[in-house]
Parts: structure tokens; sequence; C-alpha cells
């Protein structure tokens, strides 16, 4: 018989891995972005800043998926 914990550890885990998933396409996506933007002028500021923020974007994303798997697997 299944105790209750085990279902939960079970769903939690399930979580976890959902949630890791999509920090995985979020830091995709803000990679893809930051390269993007390395083709535009490096001196305009928007473009410095837009790029500034998808690499922080990306390094967000790579942290909690980090943070997500340690938590599911400890």
């Amino acid at each position: 018989m299944t105790k209750s914990y085990d279902v939960e550890r079970t769903e939690v885990c399930d979580m976890a891995s959902l949630a890791v998933e999509q920090f995985n396409y979020l830091e995709a996506l803000f990679s893809a972005l930051a390269n993007r933007l390395d083709s535009f002028d490096r001196e305009d500021r928007a473009i410095r800043d837009a790029k500034r923020l998808a690499l922080l974007g990306r390094s967000h994303a790579e942290q909690w998926a980090c943070a997500f798997l340690d938590g599911s697997n400890g």
C-alpha cells in the first residue's frame, strides 16, 4: 500500500520537474534573445539594457532550475 507521504513526495517531485523544464525554456529564450541583441547596435543604450535584462533573466532561470532540482533531490 502506498503511504500518503510517498504520494505527496511524488507529486512534489513531479511539480519540481515541470518547473525545472519551464525554467530551462526560459533560460533558452533569454539566451536566444541576448544572442540576437548582439547583432544590433551595441552603442544604443536601449539595446545594452535589453541585453543586460535578458542575461539577468537567463541567470535567474538557471538559478531557480537548480534550486528546484536541489529541492526535489534532497
